[in-house]
């Protein structure tokens, strides 16, 4: 505290020998520095809390992200793991499966071709395919058909359809129907 006085003690004197109206103008001087150094002091607090406040929400969203992805990942790995067991698990013989499904629906099926096991992707999962000719089909029969032939068990799809009208209310219909399995 002595040194304190010791160095402001010519700075007192220098303002002593002031007049009245100088000694007005330096306090008025001296607060408007203080005020200064406040607002500065202040100013820069406020805009740090502000650039906190900024990355924490960046932050936040960012998790927020991240926590969507992962959850769209889980959706994601849950239904590859189910279309996963539904190839491991099909075991569709075609052929037979095909004329069960036809007779059900009152068709009879005069062409069937089947085509070989082809591997797809990157050759884990295999491809059965038959391809079907129907003569004089009606159009809802040939419907039912295919609608009952996807709706089975395993990985059953209807990959190519031709239709070709006739003068009467029936049809010609190409069809390649094909199953799908995990190469074992």
């Amino acid at each position: 505290m002595a040194k304190l006085q010791e160095a402001l003690a010519p700075l007192q004197t220098w303002f002593e020998r002031l007049s009245d109206r100088e000694r007005r103008m330096v306090s008025i001087a001296g607060a408007a520095v203080a005020v200064f150094i406040v607002f500065a002091v202040l100013m820069t607090f406020a805009n740090s809390a502000s650039g906190y406040r900024k990355r924490t929400q960046d932050k936040l969203a960012k998790l927020q992200e991240v926590q969507a992805l992962a959850a769209s990942f889980r959706d994601a790995q849950a239904s590859r793991q189910s279309v996963e067991t539904q190839l491991t698990s099909s075991n569709v013989q075609l052929i037979s499966y095909i004329e069960d499904k036809a007779t059900a629906a009152g068709l009879q099926v005069p062409n069937m071709t089947p085509k070989g096991d082809v591997g797809i992707g990157d050759g884990k999962i295999m491809e059965s395919s038959v391809e079907l000719t129907f003569s004089d089909v009606d159009l809802r029969k040939l419907t039912d058909f295919l609608r009952t032939v996807e709706s089975g068990p395993g990985v059953v799809k209807v990959k190519y359809l031709r239709i070709e009208p006739r003068p009467s209310d029936l049809l010609t219909a190409w069809t390649t129907v094909a199953t799908y399995r995990m190469k074992q």
